[in-house]
């Protein structure tokens, strides 16, 4: 069954091969979107658009190369049609337990794709839209962009500048008749979380719900998603906290080892391909 709201929509996913944006690729097209997957693995991006049918087609894309962004959308615009909506869905996260620790080229790499690259998709495809007066982007940020996450610094960083771009031009566009959602998830289920340790507030949020998320947030005009509810809440009051009682609360509840005692052999092969990637 397709849902009119998208129905014949031309949709642009990155990071679309895996995880949140394989399945945010997926369902879009269940609701009669016209699907265009984009990620820096291009033969998976078009495997994946095999996989789903419907017409959907597969890109290769850094996302943080701006020009490459720019190509990609003046493609889509004359083989699939004007792009509906964006989701900025692409982004990486690499561990360490202190920023002084952490390559330097991976920290760069970090800002580059889930910051630079969030950027670079939106001005590409906000002055078409604004032209038409109509069209969505969607920023998949994260909770760890409205409070610090111990062993993910250059995550944070980039997660946060994502939510105040976001939040930004929103009020730039304000009148414009284009919309801006941002989406803010907590731990998902995917390659990112593997090897990373437990902690009793922590609830890892299936691939499928996040895009369920974004479906309904575009369809309904949504300008903010916290997933899960409960963790958008904590977050939110922790981060009005005075930093020193911030610091002892992640510390009671275990989030401060979440991504600092890891596996690093599991998390070897996540690693590796994102490290590959980047070069």
């Amino acid at each position: 069954m397709t849902d009119t709201g998208l129905q014949n929509k031309v949709v642009i996913v990155t990071g679309a091969a895996r995880g949140i944006g394989a399945a945010t690729a997926s369902l879009m097209a269940d609701r009669g979107a016209r699907v265009v997957l984009a990620d820096i693995d291009g033969d998976l991006a078009r495997a994946g658009a095999e996989s789903i049918g419907r017409g959907a087609v597969g890109f290769g894309l850094d996302v943080s190369d701006r020009e490459a962004f720019e190509r990609l959308i003046d493609t889509v615009e004359s083989d699939v049609g004007p792009v509906d909506v964006l989701v900025n869905n692409a982004g990486i996260a690499v561990t360490s337990p202190r920023v002084g620790e952490q390559d330097p080229a991976m920290i760069d790499r970090t800002i580059a794709v889930n910051l630079t690259g969030v950027i670079n998709g939106t001005v590409a495809v906000v002055k078409r839209m604004e032209k038409r007066r109509t069209g969505h982007v969607v920023n998949v940020a994260s909770l760890a962009g409205v409070m610090g996450i111990s062993g993910l610094s250059a995550y944070s960083a980039s997660k946060f500048g994502a939510v105040g771009f976001t939040e930004a031009i929103r009020i730039e566009y304000a009148g414009s008749g284009l919309r801006f959602t941002c989406v803010m998830p907590g731990p998902v289920e995917t390659d990112q979380m593997v090897g990373t340790s437990g902690s009793p507030v922590v609830k890892l949020v299936k691939p499928e719900a996040i895009a369920a998320a974004i479906v309904t947030a575009v369809i309904r005009g949504k300008d903010r998603v916290y997933l899960p509810r409960s963790s958008g809440v904590l977050v939110r009051i922790t981060s009005l906290l005075p930093p020193a009682l911030a610091v002892r609360l992640n510390r009671l509840t275990g989030m401060d080892r979440v991504y600092t005692d890891v596996d690093y052999s599991a998390r070897a092969e996540y690693v590796n391909r994102v490290s590959a990637e980047s070069e």
